[in-house]
């Protein structure tokens, strides 16, 4: 990941000041032979290191060699890291890292270096490089301009915690701890001893507090001061965060403090054996006829994952994963387990996280702090692991899951991380099927979809941003369902915005196969009502394709189990009328007149799909409301270039079904669509009849599809037109 360098140096003694960017000069670049618009670009120092562990100490070199090196450069004293996060906000400039080299008001550049230098470097006040930003006269790159947004945000807070700037600002550690005159060390020389003391010592130098325990160590009795402490006296103890441990984890829930009750324990018994790593005990559990969640929340929060995470259960993190939990779900501090296993140094879990391939490290939590951020606050070589472990799966392109209707999925990479569209992920979908943009881009597009709601995006929208509302925000605004239920994952489907004229142009047998699955899916589940004589060619097409042959032996076995029929024909259809097997394997037997191939079957079924009203509608939920009827009907409303179906959602009967050219359609109040119905009879009359009402929160949804598909339809009907005149 690529380094930015912010060499910040005060003009005088700003300890005690209230924050003025005049009071700071940042150092920059100006390469004389690059030229934009004629004047020459200004820009922050950046390279890539060499280390793969910490860059500091490269990054002082840098500044050092940029600066004149020998010829007067500036050592830096210390290297600080700014996060590109701010009030739960993420830059864009991820795939920078940003670090602050504090210089002292002494630090001068030599006149003699720059001059000869071909990258001019200089000191600017922070004051004047705000003021060009605001008025727009600023000639300096986008990657620059962002930095000193950020760093004056980053000086802003610094000045508001009282101590941050004399710990900033001041010699390096292990320079000071020269400087101590009772440094033990110092008389031990080269003993032993010697070296645990300048170890404390440089431990003790690098905090921002230190508690001493008088009694620790000092030989007295412990009891004697119960009375006035009230407790055993602990040793010496270093907090590094500069506070306690609880609140260096700055959560509103205390994991290891967490009690459940016998009631509890019985009600979340997975989160128990989660906790104590008994992955037997989950296992046995998640076997039928139990099979309890294993992604419920208890009531802080947490689901199992994120327990076996804290406390590193590589093992139980393992099956869950396997089992379909999310590496990216949420506690209450919008934690992921990979933000705990990385508070904690667990480099095993972490490991297991970052190689499943729907894991985004670039999640943040409340208080917009990613995992190696998180981690970065240790310092333990555990910790420094598992930070180096964070940083080179930063490096590597991110994966994102994309399900096709066949149940496969592919893995494409998140070409601008959490920026990457849908377009983008469209085009590398028609890459992976060797299928050409035109016509397959239009035809084919990325949906998000969880048990109660599947929306189609748009070219521009970002996947990540949607997948990350889904449960917080979407599903709860736009469904009734239980948010904790609904967890979100991307289809790769059938373009709902297209024409069937648009479609019928498909030959790739790709896309015919995919096509086909989606539309026996939706016949399976009975959302496209249909004639008896449909469903015995459909039902026979299915059988042959899945049991057919010359033998017919499989397909009658098959079909003589009762139980298989609701792979064939759709549950409402079985329990209305009877003796299906007999008229299906019938049916089933006159395709064997003819020999025909499985990429010919489904181009088959697919044609007599199209001849459906419902064929390629975009499916929602709703209300059914009928003239002075108070009592409503819940429906499904099926949206396509036709017009709008309304199904019942029990028995899957066609309740209504309308042309856009019969009707005429408005929002009302938040979540009523209504529909005037406005037919032409034989002497040119309109008839009206009493308006139908849907209530669903998908109105808007419904609306604007309704919208662009009646275009689309109205325009193929002008085209008819014109060609027949």
């Amino acid at each position: 990941m690529e380094v930015i360098l912010l060499a910040i140096r005060p003009k005088h003694n700003v300890s005690g000041q209230d924050y003025r960017p005049k009071l700071y000069d940042i150092l920059l670049l100006d390469h004389k032979n690059v030229e934009r618009h004629g004047k020459s670009t200004k820009y922050l120092p950046s390279f890539l290191p060499t280390l793969e562990k910490d860059p500091r100490d490269e990054i002082l070199s840098k500044l050092y060699s940029l600066t004149g090196a020998d010829h007067g450069g500036i050592k830096g004293e210390r290297v600080l890291h700014i996060p590109w996060y701010t009030e739960g906000h993420r830059s864009s400039l991820s795939r920078f890292t940003l670090y602050c080299i504090p210089v002292l008001a002494r630090d001068k550049l030599n006149s003699a270096f720059v001059d000869k230098s071909p990258e001019c470097p200089a000191f600017y006040s922070l004051d004047n490089l705000l003021h060009s930003l605001s008025s727009s006269s600023a000639n300096l790159t986008p990657q620059t301009k962002a930095s000193i947004l950020h760093v004056d945000n980053w000086l802003r807070e610094k000045h508001s915690k009282p101590g941050n700037l004399e710990l900033a600002f001041r010699s390096r550690a292990d320079f000071r701890v020269k400087l101590i005159i009772n440094n033990p060390a110092i008389s031990l020389g080269n003993r032993p001893e010697a070296h645990d003391y300048a170890d404390k010592l440089m431990a003790i130098e690098k905090c921002n507090k230190v508690v001493n325990n008088p009694l620790f160590a000092s030989g007295l009795s412990a009891t004697r001061r119960r009375k006035q402490t009230e407790s055993y006296p602990p040793p010496d103890y270093i907090d590094i965060d500069s506070t306690s441990r609880k609140e260096s984890f700055s959560s509103t829930v205390d994991p290891e403090s967490h009690s459940y009750t016998m009631e509890e324990r019985e009600q979340y018994p997975v989160h128990v054996y989660a906790k104590s790593g008994d992955v037997l005990n989950i296992q046995d559990m998640n076997s039928p006829p139990t099979r309890l969640a294993l992604s419920s929340r208890d009531r802080y929060g947490w689901m199992p994952i994120h327990y076996a995470a804290w406390f590193g259960n590589t093992d139980v993190v393992k099956f869950l994963l396997r089992e379909g939990c999310s590496p990216n779900v949420v506690n209450s501090d919008d934690r992921t387990p990979l933000h705990l296993s990385a508070i904690k140094g667990y480099a095993s879990v972490v490991e297991i996280l970052l190689s499943h391939p729907e894991m985004d490290i670039n999640l943040v939590d409340k208080k917009g702090r990613t995992a190696l951020e998180l981690c970065e606050q240790k310092s333990s070589i555990e910790h420094s692991q598992v930070a180096n472990q964070l940083e080179l799966a930063a490096r590597q392109p991110s994966k994102i899951q994309v399900v096709m209707m066949d149940g496969t999925s592919k893995s494409l990479n998140l070409v601008d991380g959490a920026n990457t569209t849908v377009q983008q992920l469209n085009l590398q979908m028609l890459r992976e099927f060797n299928m050409p943009e035109i016509p397959y881009a239009d035809i084919f597009t990325i949906w998000i979809c969880s048990q109660s709601l599947e929306l189609q995006l748009k070219p521009e929208h970002k996947p990540l941003e949607h997948m990350s509302d889904w449960q917080h925000r979407i599903v709860s605004h736009l469904t009734d369902g239980d948010p904790k239920h609904e967890e979100p994952h991307l289809k790769w489907r059938r373009n709902a915005k297209i024409s069937l004229i648009v479609e019928r142009g498909v030959e790739h047998p790709d896309a015919v196969r995919l096509l086909f699955h989606e539309a026996k899916q939706n016949y399976i589940n009975a959302f496209y009502p249909c004639k008896d004589p449909d469903i015995l060619l459909f039902a026979a097409i299915l059988l042959h394709l899945n049991h057919g042959g010359p033998d017919m032996k499989q397909a009658k076995a098959f079909i003589d189990n009762n139980r298989n029929m609701h792979l064939l024909v759709p549950s409402p259809y079985l329990k209305s009328r009877s003796n299906w097997a007999h008229r299906v394997f019938s049916k089933y037997k006159e395709l064997l007149n003819r020999e025909v191939r499985p990429l010919a079957l489904q181009m088959d079924f697919l044609n007599n799909c199209r001849k459906l009203t419902v064929y390629g509608s975009a499916f929602f939920t709703g209300d059914l409301l009928t003239g002075n009827s108070r009592q409503p009907n819940k429906c499904y409303i099926a949206v396509n270039d036709v017009g709008i179906h309304i199904i019942n959602y029990r028995s899957r009967v066609m309740l209504h079904s309308y042309k856009y050219s019969e009707i005429n359609w408005k929002p009302n109040e938040y979540g009523v669509l209504e529909l005037t119905v406005v037919r032409t009879d034989l002497n040119a009359r309109h008839v009206s009849r009493n308006p139908l009402k849907l209530l669903t929160k998908q109105a808007g949804m419904i609306n604007h599809l309704m919208k662009k598909l009646s275009h689309i339809t109205y325009g193929i009907m002008s085209s008819r037109s014109l060609s027949i005149d």
